[in-house]
């Protein structure tokens, strides 16, 4: 049994945007994804309002993958869980991605949305999934596979362990230090998010994961 009050935690607002993750992934995974979507959920597709459609277009997909240019027009997917907006971005072949705004998290109920769509895929794909912070694929918050029937669930506690062990946790001054460089010095803190932008989004193997 569930304790919302151990989960709650995840869902904090602080910001940041909580990703969704399956490593390792093929093509083939990526058009059993598509599939899913396409027939189990609301959603659209495209960039601009008036050009959106309700099914993701899997051709485009494949296009956008393979694309080396970075020229190409890229779409994305919106998918509406009950109110809740989940986006699906189509970056890398090997590791698909969607993220949600943890502040729609507000009850149980909201949360065994999220669960429950992350279980479907991995029973789709018969691989993990994975709920992290923004852009932390190496340290699940959240981890299903329901083939191997693995559900779970860090509380905070669990979470405060894993990061000591695995020298991940930001310390407080690293973050002040942040907020510093972004209040005083904003064309250090634009410069560092440019060659943040510019550098290569690689994906991160199912391997690296702390746990």
């Amino acid at each position: 049994m569930k304790n919302w009050r151990n989960i709650e935690w995840i869902f904090e607002k602080d910001g940041a945007l909580r990703d969704i993750y399956i490593q390792n992934t093929t093509i083939s995974d990526w058009e059993k994804v598509v599939d899913l979507l396409n027939s189990e959920y609301k959603l659209t597709f495209g960039v601009y309002e008036e050009n959106l459609t309700d099914k993701i277009d899997f051709e485009f997909v494949k296009i956008m993958l393979a694309d080396e240019t970075g020229q190409l027009e890229t779409k994305s997917a919106t998918i509406d869980l009950n109110g809740i907006v989940v986006k699906c971005y189509f970056f890398l072949e090997n590791q698909i991605e969607f993220d949600i705004n943890p502040t729609e998290i507000k009850t149980e109920l909201e949360f065994n949305t999220i669960t429950y769509f992350m279980k479907s895929i991995s029973s789709k794909l018969e691989k993990q999934i994975t709920l992290c912070g923004e852009n932390q694929p190496k340290f699940p918050l959240i981890k299903i596979d329901t083939k191997n029937g693995i559900e779970k669930i860090l509380t905070k506690k669990d979470a405060e362990n894993l990061w000591k062990e695995s020298d991940q946790n930001v310390s407080g001054l690293t973050k002040l230090k942040s907020k510093i460089i972004m209040k005083y010095f904003p064309k250090i803190f634009e410069k560092k998010i440019l060659e943040s932008a510019n550098s290569e989004y690689k994906s991160t193997p199912k391997e690296k994961n702390v746990w």
